[in-house]
């Protein structure tokens, strides 16, 4: 889960700050799953209730980590984030709304 904060003196921050949550308490996700293809390893998700942008972190044999993102999706959709060559799939998600 990715956090957004605003410094306290900003104005709207509790607002700012409310909306993220609630954004983020409104999109209900499956489990995500691996997938394998022609363009290597990845990971697919779908979720419920609003758009949304799926992700997949990846390890390489080397032990280098990185994240790749998926396709936006609209509600009931899915999300589908690659690897590259050699990579697998550590853990997935999906971020609300992303990337904007």
């Amino acid at each position: 889960m990715v956090g957004l904060a605003a410094p306290a003196s900003a104005s709207g921050a509790t607002t700012a700050s409310a909306s993220a949550s609630a954004s983020v308490s409104a999109l209900s996700c499956e489990t995500w799953r691996y997938e394998r293809g022609t363009r290597g390893h990845g990971a697919s998700i779908t979720c419920y209730g609003s758009s949304f942008t799926g992700y997949a972190v990846c390890h390489q044999p080397d032990g280098h980590k990185y994240i790749r993102f998926g396709n936006r999706a609209r509600s009931g959709g899915t999300s589908y984030a690659w690897c590259g060559l050699n990579g697998e799939v550590v853990d997935a998600g999906a971020f609300p709304g992303f990337p904007g």
